[in-house]
């Protein structure tokens, strides 16, 4: 038996949820079905992988994070779909995940940018967020250090390649990896699994190993031959690297620029004969009387073009924003931006940090209970594509935040699921009091209300 995208809608509209207002009919713009059939979303038998998919994308619209949870809460008539067929799904190492992504992806630009026009100011994004965890046994957990509160915790770190295309942020691709390796007992107790080689889940699994950098120029890559394009990439210092921008600048035959943020290190850079690093530049520049203000930024700046080896000129900005004692490099091989121009460019890289948050307030990331990396893969990707699909209703609908967007939806879920634990209650409540009736004939309320039943309702 088959259960199809519009046979939940059905269900969804018997039980008077208003998920399926935005849901069923962002799924119909999107075309899914047809995003899962060219992805290689396929099953032979039993439900589709649309109904399937469909069902695990509402599950953060009903506030519940779990399969397991789902099937304990007062959501469960609205489908037949046992648990299992979720679970089996989210295991499934075939399960191409990343090119679902992409199709939900591709299509979310074919409706707001059919003419595939390049924005000024659109970007790659790439940054990576701790998923912190609990449970030692899950497969390719490791030590990972949290930038929030600098201290390393049990989790996975996620690495994550978004589109900017100068109006919305969408997530196109992600790897997920173990830094610090768990002691040798700790690890003969992780769950493993026996996957066929040349699986998706085994290509993931390969990825988990391998450095950020190196994941995230693989990934570039691959977003420019799914057909995507931008002005500009994106990075903090972490990922400033000579290897990653002359990788870059290769690209397209050097069609993006870098801009960064860079290390108050000891790389060096060649101005007017000398050989400085960001610091000696500094101080060479200060003696020059090169400062600047920024008013719009509020902040003292020096800019200047350089030669960097093996790269050639770039545009160098340093600064001191308010409050901070550090100064502050910017990097740009794009010499042509000022100071400005540069700083409204680089804070499009805030768009990442935002949905970095909304995820895992709003849509529930790093909640799946599996101990299966495949499960792991699977509970992302849905995130993501919930996320674009909010991102496109946002778009059209002209909301502030995805955040707003998240809380008109969730609003009406909640006032209903009260109600309904309310009338439970009360039944229970009832119920309690005819069984007392029926079995002695009567019931005396005072005693009633001090019974351990009472108690307990």
């Amino acid at each position: 038996m088959r259960q199809e995208v519009n046979e939940i809608k059905k269900v969804m509209d018997k039980h008077g949820y208003s998920i399926n207002s935005i849901i069923a009919t962002i799924l119909k713009e999107f075309n899914f079905k047809s995003i899962c059939w060219h992805a290689g979303a396929k099953k032979e038998d039993g439900y589709s992988v649309t109904a399937i998919i469909t069902f695990m994308i509402l599950l953060p619209l009903m506030l519940i994070e779990t399969v397991h949870a789902f099937y304990k809460s007062s959501y469960i008539g609205i489908t037949p779909m046992k648990k299992d067929t979720i679970y089996r799904m989210q295991n499934n190492e075939n399960m191409p995940w990343r090119r679902l992504l992409y199709g939900v992806a591709k299509r979310f630009q074919a409706l707001v940018n059919s003419k595939k026009q390049v924005a000024d100011n659109s970007a790659f994004i790439i940054d990576d967020t701790a998923d912190i965890r609990v449970g030692r046994k899950i497969e390719n957990i490791s030590l990972v250090h949290d930038h929030n509160d600098n201290k390393t915790k049990l989790g996975f770190k996620h690495l994550f390649l978004g589109f900017f295309d100068g109006t919305s942020f969408i997530p196109i691709d992600f790897s997920t990896h173990c830094e610090k390796l768990l002691f040798l007992k700790q690890r003969i107790e992780q769950f493993r699994k026996l996957v066929k080689i040349g699986s998706n889940g085994s290509k993931r699994r390969k990825e988990c190993k391998v450095d950020k950098i190196t994941n995230a120029l693989a990934m570039l890559k691959r977003a420019v031959k799914h057909g995507f394009m931008a002005k500009y990439v994106l990075v903090d210092s972490w990922f400033s690297s000579k290897k990653f921008i002359q990788t870059v600048m290769s690209i397209k035959n050097g069609a993006m620029h870098v801009v960064c943020g860079m290390k108050n290190d000891k790389r060096n850079y060649d101005y007017k004969g000398q050989t400085l690093n960001s610091k000696q530049l500094r101080q060479v520049l200060s003696q020059e009387g090169n400062a600047k203000r920024s008013r719009k930024w509020n902040t003292r700046y020096y800019e200047v073009v350089v030669y960097y080896k093996d790269i050639g000129e770039v545009k160098l900005c340093i600064c001191r924003f308010p409050y901070q004692k550090k100064w502050r490099v910017f990097l740009s091989t794009d010499t042509s931006l000022t100071f400005t121009k540069m700083m409204e460019i680089y804070s499009a890289r805030w768009t990442i940090e935002v949905f970095f948050r909304e995820v895992k307030q709003q849509l529930g990331m790093g909640k799946c209970k599996s101990r299966d990396f495949d499960a792991q893969i699977a509970s992302i990707t849905i995130v993501c594509i919930l996320y674009t699909m909010l991102a496109y209703y946002r778009r059209v609908n002209d909301y502030e935040t995805l955040g707003g967007l998240f809380a008109a939806i969730k609003d009406d879920n909640c006032e209903k699921n009260l109600a309904q634990r309310l009338w439970e209650l009360f039944d229970d409540l009832l119920r309690t009091v005819i069984t007392i009736i029926s079995e002695s004939g009567s019931v005396d309320i005072k005693l009633f209300r001090e019974s351990a039943e009472y108690q307990y309702l």
